[in-house]
């Protein structure tokens, strides 16, 4: 039964990455692009949005900063745990926490801008937290099948 459940994960994530790569092949090049997912922003709304990126930048740094220090709270106390018990779901609980640790940490803005991408969505940065989010998920699933 668990064969299947990875044969199926192995070709839906196989599928997904052969759409990923077909996408831009099949776009016609000659025809100008609409904008993604129907944006059609007048100079008013750029200017809104000029005005908010900042103020929503600031608020995210802090909200995952909070966040980092209560995921690095949770996982000392889980490396606590592990100790004590020497259990392996307890040492799941602290590759999970930590999983999730460095997702806060490599998606705060502030992070971004120290390593020198200023502007959202560029470079790597894009998606490590993503890898992250998929290792910590597989770690929950590892253990909810335990």
């Amino acid at each position: 039964m668990r064969r299947r459940y990875r044969i199926a994960l192995a070709l839906l994530l196989a599928l997904a990455a052969a759409l990923t790569q077909i996408h831009p092949c099949l776009s016609q090049p000659d025809r100008p692009r609409p904008p993604p997912w129907g944006w059609d922003f007048t100079p008013e709304d750029w200017e809104r949005l000029r005005v908010l990126v900042p103020l929503y930048l600031t608020v995210k740094t802090v909200i995952s900063t909070v966040t980092s220090v209560l995921l690095l709270v949770i996982l000392v106390m889980q490396i606590d745990i592990y100790r004590r018990t020497g259990a392996r779901f307890s040492l799941g609980l602290v590759l999970f926490s930590a999983s999730l640790l460095l997702y806060t940490i490599f998606a705060n803005p502030f992070l971004h801008n120290l390593v020198g991408f200023r502007r959202i969505g560029f470079g790597p940065m894009l998606i490590i937290p993503d890898v992250l989010t998929l290792i910590a998920s597989a770690i929950l699933i590892y253990l909810s099948r335990q």
